[in-house]
């Protein structure tokens, strides 16, 4: 397993719905377990401290899925309803970036720490106190920006689901099925995973954006989990969270050593200045300073390197009969079932993903 790696909490979705589902009937029955997980998420990241990190991926984890839900469901939402909602998970989502990335950080260094040989104990030491007291700087600017739009988000979350109240009581056969709006999306979003580059020349960029793409998948398969039935949830879900976490693991090691990187020069260009003795860093000779950071630099790009390893040897079997074939294989046995229980054609009303 990734180092990055942890257990996810699932959120909870009725196993009853099925693909021929009114889409307001299912809707109604998929949103209100994820606005509630985000509700907990931004209360719990209220009193928590800087100290546990897991509140605050907890909290974005939330956001990702609640945006998802709302996107992947706009054919039910009015714009004036949706688009305030999402830019508004959109920013509490940015709101916590900064902490999450220095919690990463910060949990980076504490392994190395316990790993690092007397020679190089002092600069990592000093690396670590440096991003642990930028993430207690963090804390309160993003405690009160929660606080601020703790409300809104609030209101924008019950308008929607009173609008699909109304929905339901007035025509809830409108939208059409789960079915006609799931598997397209579903489809659609698995050809673009499909589609990668071919992995073993891929460059960090193209990594990164196969990352987003398998996000996005991910979490379209879990709003639409109850229709992939059980062999998705115990056999395909997590290989893809495994994908996710490799991928995950190499772009953390890349963008935290571009980041030293950049220190470095910054430090380099002002062991010069006259305040440089009377900082941290000014304790130690310059030397000292390079040896130790080139050692953390090492480590960083050794675990992106690992990392990129094991997401070449998964994604073969990922890519084929692991995951890939089995997915198009029951997208394709729900969408001939809905054609078979369909008396006359449809058009579909589904707009892409955004």
């Amino acid at each position: 397993m990734s180092p990055r790696a942890k257990p996810r909490k699932q959120v909870a979705v009725s196993e009853r719905l099925t693909a021929g589902e009114p889409l307001v009937e299912a809707a109604l029955q998929l949103l209100p377990p994820r606005f509630e997980a985000l509700r907990g998420a931004v209360a719990e990241s209220l009193t928590a401290g800087g100290d546990d990190p897991e509140p605050i991926h907890r909290l974005r984890v939330a956001t990702r899925r609640c945006a998802t839900a709302v996107d992947l469901l706009k054919l039910l939402i009015p714009r004036d309803l949706r688009q305030p909602l999402l830019r508004d998970l959109k920013k509490l989502h940015h709101a916590c970036g900064p902490a999450r990335d220095l919690d990463i950080q910060r949990e980076f260094y504490e392994r190395l720490l316990s790993e690092v040989d007397t020679r190089d104990l002092a600069v990592v030491d000093l690396l670590y106190e440096r991003v642990s007291l930028q993430r207690e700087k963090r804390q309160q600017p993003m405690i009160e920006e929660l606080g601020k739009r703790r409300s809104k988000l609030e209101r924008g979350c019950d308008d929607v689901l009173a609008h699909l109240e109304i929905l339901r009581e007035r025509n809830p056969d409108r939208c059409g099925t789960l079915g006609e709006v799931a598997l397209p999306l579903l489809s659609r979003l698995l050809r673009k995973v499909r589609l990668a580059p071919a992995v073993c020349d891929a460059t960090p960029n193209q990594l990164h954006q196969l990352r987003i793409a398998g996000k996005k998948l991910r979490y379209a398969c879990e709003l639409f989990e109850p229709l992939l039935g059980p062999e998705y949830k115990r056999q395909l879900a997590p290989q893809l969270v495994a994908l996710q976490d490799e991928l995950g693991q190499h772009h953390d090691s890349q963008i935290s050593g571009e980041q030293l990187a950049e220190l470095r020069r910054r430090w380099k260009r002002k062991r010069h200045e006259s305040s440089w003795d009377r900082k941290p860093q000014g304790l130690f000779s310059w030397k000292e300073l390079s040896e130790g950071m080139r050692f953390v630099a090492q480590t960083h790009a050794e675990q992106g390197t690992a990392a990129q390893k094991r997401f070449v040897q998964l994604w073969p079997g990922f890519s084929t009969t692991g995951f890939r074939q089995p997915l198009e294989s029951r997208l394709r046995e729900l969408s001939d079932a809905g054609r078979m229980r369909r008396p006359s054609p449809r058009t579909s009303r589904v707009d892409p993903p955004s």
